[in-house]
């Protein structure tokens, strides 16, 4: 497994397919679209920084924004995890 750094650059997903997408920015301002799954994702994003649930219950993709992250990517794309870097 190779871990990753990186900046939040957005999050953004659909309720109804239960796929999200977790984009993150590295050092030389490339952004990666990740695959990820829609709710966990989001809980996890919430827990890790807060802002993220809204009323609703629908994600804020702002709420996560600029945040540095460790994070690794499946061999088939997907994002297995992450954790904030500060």
């Amino acid at each position: 497994m190779q871990v990753e750094k990186g900046k939040i650059a957005g999050f953004r997903g659909s309720w109804g397919s239960g796929i999200g997408y977790l984009e993150i920015e590295d050092d030389s301002g490339l952004i990666q679209v990740i695959p990820c799954e829609n709710a966990p994702t989001v809980r996890a994003l919430e827990d890790a920084f807060g802002n993220v649930i809204t009323s609703g219950h629908t994600a804020n993709g702002k709420g996560c924004l600029g945040k540095a992250i460790y994070y690794s990517v499946s061999a088939w794309g997907v994002l297995e995890g992450f954790t904030p870097a500060e």
